[in-house]
């Protein structure tokens, strides 16, 4: 461990790319971002747009991004499932990369527990062996949390465990994380009228919400109509200079091609709504 006067901070500098993966301050190398949101709200479609912008390096939903490589760690459907979306994803946004590697564990990587974290570790290695370009920062995608885990998502210990072995991961292996998460169950108050905590709606510890770096959630805002109008609101941005407006993205379901139809903006100092259509 180093102690740094002054000058010494100045002179100092990181052992990875420096520059953000995702600019806005949404996604630096090192740190934590967080997709989450109920069950159907297009998660894992989510996290492959994320996934193939990173990895060429073009525009996510307008914000500029920095070549990454990538390491989507999905453990909630069975590969063929995944194997499924991902080609029909990347033929219909005819997308095309060397830079993305797909991993489909057989058996459980629990983050929580030793044994889970090495295994990472040797994905993770893997993947920094066969990049096309080792220079590049590599981030690694989580879907989801809650079967990454041995232990529960709302106890502090289990949580604090999980969070103390992904930073360990970070330091060891200069690694940026995504991780894809739920919602918890919707809650109303005593008038039957929803409650609605933005950011707090995570799933779990409130461990999660003080960790993370970005939280991006995302809602269907036509649940009987199609269910493939998404509202992205990020309800938290640490390392922003500026509030970073929300938006709205219309999924195609015959291609898998997202679509920003709404954004947000500043309206005498009030966030508003802009249709784009």
């Amino acid at each position: 461990m180093t102690i740094d006067n002054l000058n010494q901070l100045r002179q100092w500098q990181p052992p990875y790319r420096p520059d953000a993966i995702i600019d806005e301050g949404l996604l630096l190398p090192g740190t934590v971002m967080m997709l989450f949101g109920a069950a159907g709200t297009w998660k894992t479609m989510s996290s492959a747009h994320i996934a193939f912008c990173i990895a060429t390096g073009v525009p996510w939903f307008g914000f500029k991004t920095q070549p990454a490589t990538v390491l989507a760690h999905q453990v909630e459907l069975p590969k063929l499932l995944f194997k499924n979306r991902i080609i029909k994803y990347a033929d219909g946004n005819k997308k095309a990369t060397q830079n993305i590697f797909f991993q489909t564990p057989q058996d459980e990587v629990l983050l929580d527990t030793t044994m889970g974290t090495s295994a990472l570790a040797k994905s993770v290695e893997e993947v920094k062996r066969r990049a096309a370009d080792p220079a590049l920062p590599v981030v690694v995608i989580l879907d989801p949390l809650y079967m990454h885990m041995a232990g529960h998502i709302s106890d502090e210990y289990d949580t604090r465990k999980f969070q103390r072995n992904v930073n360990e991961l970070r330091r060891n292996y200069d690694l940026t994380f995504i991780i894809i998460h739920h919602s918890r169950l919707t809650r109303v108050d005593n008038t039957g009228a929803v409650v609605d905590l933005g950011a707090e709606e995570i799933m779990g510890s409130s461990y999660w919400n003080n960790w993370l770096d970005t939280i991006l959630r995302v809602k269907v805002t036509n649940p009987f109509n199609g269910s493939d109008t998404i509202q992205n609101q990020f309800g938290k941005t640490r390392n922003a200079d500026s509030f970073v407006p929300g938006f709205t993205v219309h999924w195609d379901r015959s291609c898998l091609r997202p679509e920003v139809i709404d954004r947000e903006i500043y309206v005498e100092d009030e966030p508003s709504v802009r249709d784009l259509t």
